[in-house]
């Protein structure tokens, strides 16, 4: 039988041996009518026996597990330790027996801190014929981020004798870059317009244009120029006025309920939960909004950390900026270009994060799960909402009522009135992992807590917790 012109070698690249030996197997079970051969039935190896060369590192996943992770951060280093050639672990890591592991320091977590992340997690479940995470529809996560002019180091690929580009900055320190303010709903069908509701409320930066002092070979003295401003409590509540609620407000769907819920971190310039002008916007007309607090030390519980920002900088790496104007426009380019499905994938990840949550009773040890969201898509089977599983659900409901709580903040009251200067409150709460608090909203004196526990009511503010 006739083969087709270069059926041999396709077939060799697709197994990985040579075109001789798929030849040799071809030979062996070919049919020729015309002569009248039979095909034969077996072409497996002829060798018998243990044949082949042998492996000389036989145990090398027993002595990688044996070798400190300090001495196995490079193939090199792994080699030198497991005292091996280093082509040959290059051999065995092509192999998969070898895998590669990138390690991302988490946030430190007190107890609590879990404690928090557990009656977060348990309160988005909701009971619907069984127990599942809450599709979040009601809410609105909000966040900053760093968008950068240009990373410093940055992988290109290029032809053979093409030359390497050549990039320049005045100080790796002080590259251009523009924070940004991004708020985010779960993608849905808007029953009023007949139209889907992408969920991208908005991005905003922080600047302002002010008039340059002197003249340059640019501009003359007077032009109106961007420049970035400090992100503190008053520029963060004029965005959060002047741009996240009104953005709400007008690309809310008008048949979806107006109890909306406006989740941020606990960032240092955050505005209080409570604040008057906020609470004031957010009830104006008939909406009744609420403004509300992740835990502390926990971005794996904000749709933008999960990857949201991570897909949108991804776009605007693929736009070369020169300028601050130029970031922008490439963010909201970004920010334009990036598909709703992504964002609905995102909502998914943090569901799947709150069950991981409750799995491991608050702490941070675990890998996102992945689902293959785009399989699921695919055939027409991704879900809305996840399932929590029962018996974890009622172990960390158990958990919470057998914890004294207020013995816990008794124990954080002590540490904040002994460990902190009370001129950098914020900055060390936030290093010691209970978030920033504000002492104005607080309305307390961290040198007045006393060991009675009665100056305690802003302790659960500050760890997250609703103990109503």
């Amino acid at each position: 039988m006739k083969l087709k012109p270069g059926a041999i070698c396709d077939v060799a690249a697709k197994f990985g041996v040579t075109a001789k030996t798929i030849s040799r197997i071809w030979r062996r079970a070919d049919i020729d009518v015309n002569c009248g051969r039979v095909l034969c039935s077996d072409v497996s190896s002829r060798r018998t026996g243990n044949v082949g060369r042998k492996l000389k590192w036989l145990d090398v996943a027993g002595r990688i597990n044996r070798t400190s992770f300090n001495r196995r951060t490079s193939l090199r280093k792994t080699a030198k330790a497991l005292q091996m050639p280093y082509t040959t672990l290059q051999r065995y890591f092509k192999r998969g027996v070898v895998v590669k592991y990138r390690s991302n320091v988490k946030p430190k977590l007190t107890e609590a801190n879990k404690l928090a992340r557990v009656k977060w997690a348990l309160d988005h479940v909701r009971h619907r014929g069984g127990l599942y995470v809450d599709d979040m529809m009601d809410v609105v996560h909000i966040d900053e981020k760093w968008f950068f002019m240009t990373k410093l180091k940055t992988n290109y690929y290029l032809a053979p004798d093409e030359e390497p580009p050549h990039r320049t900055e005045r100080s790796k320190q002080h590259i251009t870059k523009v924070m940004f303010m991004a708020a985010v709903a779960r993608p849905r069908w808007d029953e009023a317009t007949r139209t889907w509701l992408d969920g991208k409320i908005g991005v905003w930066p922080f600047v302002i244009e002010v008039p340059a002092a002197r003249s340059s070979r640019n501009r003359p003295a007077g032009t109106l120029e961007l420049q970035t401003i400090p992100v503190n409590k008053e520029t963060y509540k004029d965005m959060l006025l002047t741009k996240v609620i009104t953005a709400i407000k007008e690309k809310w769907p008008l048949g979806s309920t107006r109890n909306v819920v406006i989740q941020q971190d606990n960032a240092t310039p955050h505005v209080a939960a409570f604040d008057d002008d906020v609470s004031a916007a957010c009830t104006d007309g008939e909406w009744n909004m609420i403004v509300r607090n992740q835990p502390p030390n926990s971005p794996d519980m904000n749709v933008l950390d999960l990857g949201f920002f991570r897909a949108i900088q991804s776009l605007q790496e693929n736009c070369h900026s020169r300028y601050m104007m130029e970031i922008i426009d490439a963010v909201n380019s970004a920010w334009r270009d990036v598909e709703a499905r992504t964002l609905n994938n995102n909502f998914l990840t943090l569901q799947a994060c709150l069950q991981e949550v409750l799995k491991i009773e608050g702490d941070n040890k675990y890998k996102i799960p992945h689902m293959r969201k785009s399989s699921l898509l695919a055939c027409g089977m991704l879900p809305g909402v996840l399932p929590c599983d029962a018996t974890e659900f009622n172990r960390c409901c158990d958990l919470l009522d057998g914890v004294d709580i207020e013995e816990r903040f008794q124990v954080l009251a002590e540490e904040v009135k002994n460990d902190l200067d009370m001129s950098e409150i914020c900055t060390a709460l936030e290093g010691i992992g209970v978030g920033g608090l504000d002492m104005e909203s607080c309305g307390e004196d961290v040198d007045e807590v006393e060991s009675d526990g009665e100056n305690l009511e802003f302790i659960p503010r500050i760890l997250g917790l609703n103990l109503e």
